[in-house]
């Protein structure tokens, strides 16, 4: 799968990640200045993976996630654990 996006505003972007990471159980400011950067200075593309980064599949293990700037020569972004949330029995039935 390939997706392809322009950043527009980095600070929405960093506000939505930093949200997404907050919700994460014992994650704290710092933690999140230490896996995003700051609001005036965002890892873009490690905002764009805590918030793209797929949910996990039942029975299934993610062996590799990235996120890649070509224009930029970044790393590619680590895999950013959060908690999954449970599938109600109503989404099941």
């Amino acid at each position: 799968m390939t997706l392809s996006l322009t950043v527009e505003d980095a600070r929405t972007l960093w506000a939505a990640a930093a949200e997404r990471a907050l919700a994460a159980p014992g994650m704290t400011l710092a933690d999140v200045l230490d896996t995003i950067g700051p609001r005036e200075d965002p890892s873009i593309a490690d905002c764009i993976a805590m918030l793209t980064a797929p949910a996990a599949l039942p029975g299934c293990t993610l062996d590799g996630y990235e996120v890649l700037d070509p224009d930029m020569g970044l790393a590619p972004a680590q895999i950013i654990q959060l908690p999954t949330q449970p599938l109600l029995r109503a989404a099941l039935g």
